[in-house]
């Protein structure tokens, strides 16, 4: 019984502190990185934005990307009408130099993306989303930092907004701790997949995806890296999105991505060969021990209280039960979330949550490649 005790302990420190560290000192072993160096001329850049009934927010977008620090005869847009039926393609059509396709009934995003290169002839293309604004010098970040040798991918950081103050929202202390991880990860070498709503590739990296594949932002990256070159994190290259005030969006949001782990680790069994897969180790203990975490915290709780009879493991019981209440007191009661250690515990608990109804939704073939605007 004290043998699963430890092994799960061992599981969730390596995953949680163990990991972060080792890519800290990796990191910090590498020779620092120059800031990358404007090109002579800058490339050719298609936006690829595919949109499901984005009538209030098209125009405003395309405002966006024609405010950008990038030259716009440069700079073309591509929205990929998936099924709209409030005028979004209309409206995105009334914008000089904007190609839509639109294509009646939902197919998904993959498809969007898929039919979108089919028509792209520039170098590089960004993929975008709708909903979100960036800021006026992300572009020429991404592109300048892709120029560079050995870059496949290279992807931004979304920032979230205060809808009341419109300055940065406090995204708490696990998603700063993220952030964190990604941006070591990229400076030892790649990090594992990419910001969906902000990454640039060059077009002659892109894979078709399967049509109801669900996290392009994780597959693509990952076949890039697959050739040899690294997948970076731009932390400059800022795009802004408001903060959700109904939980229920974005616990649909991580059930999804999650789903959409399983999906291409199935269909993708390259990924669990360190011959076959150069980011083995990041995606080993970024993306597989952190799916296996849930159950190794319940076989954590499970073994203390069976053992509790001992004073360590009764201490080690009484510790998470408490770190359960806290979380549970967090998700019922958001106004507790003030609390940084509240909405740590929170955040924590529904990611692993989020894990568990994610397998199981993938296993029951439930899931979803359209999305639902939140």
């Amino acid at each position: 019984m004290s043998f699963l005790f430890w092994c799960a302990a061992a599981l969730l420190v390596y995953t949680y502190f163990g990991y972060p560290l080792l890519m800290a000192v990796l990191a910090r072993l590498r020779p620092a990185e120059t800031p990358a160096p404007a090109p002579a001329e800058w490339p050719e850049v298609t936006v690829v934005m595919a949109a499901y009934n984005e009538r209030a927010r098209i125009d405003r977008k395309i405002a966006n990307l024609r405010a950008l620090d990038y030259p716009q005869d440069r700079l073309h847009i591509v929205v990929v009408s998936d099924g709209s039926t409030d005028g979004t393609q209309e409206a995105a059509a009334a914008h000089p130099g904007v190609r839509v396709l639109h294509f009646p009934g939902r197919h998904g995003k993959p498809h969007g993306l898929n039919r979108a290169l089919e028509v792209v002839t520039t170098p590089v293309v960004l993929f975008n989303d709708v909903r979100q604004a960036m800021q006026p010098d992300a572009l020429k970040l991404l592109v300048a930092r892709l120029q560079q040798p050995g870059i496949g991918a290279v992807s931004g950081e979304l920032v979230h907004l205060d809808p009341q103050t419109r300055t940065a929202a406090n995204i708490g202390l696990y998603w700063r701790y993220e952030k964190w991880i990604r941006a070591a990860e990229s400076r030892f070498r790649s990090t594992v997949g990419a910001t969906g709503a902000i990454y640039v590739i060059r077009t002659a990296d892109f894979v078709p995806l399967a049509e109801d594949a669900i996290l392009d932002d994780f597959e693509l990256p990952m076949a890039i890296a697959r050739t040899g070159q690294r997948v970076l994190f731009e932390g400059g290259a800022l795009l802004f999105d408001e903060l959700q005030s109904e939980m229920d969006g974005e616990r649909k949001r991580k059930v999804r991505t999650l789903t959409g782990n399983y999906q291409a680790m199935a269909r993708h069994p390259w990924m669990f060969s360190p011959l076959h897969n150069p980011l083995w180790l990041q995606f080993m203990s970024h993306k597989v021990f952190r799916l296996v975490a849930p159950y190794a915290m319940v076989i954590l709780l499970a073994t203390s209280l069976l053992l509790a009879l001992h004073p360590f493991y009764f201490a080690a019981a009484v510790a998470q039960v408490a770190f359960y209440l806290m979380a549970a007191g967090g998700m019922l009661l958001p106004r507790l979330r003030r609390s940084r250690l509240v909405s740590f515990s929170a955040v924590f608990v529904e990611m692993n949550l989020a894990a568990v109804v994610g397998l199981y939704r993938y296993i029951a073939g439930r899931a979803e490649v359209r999305w639902e605007k939140t």
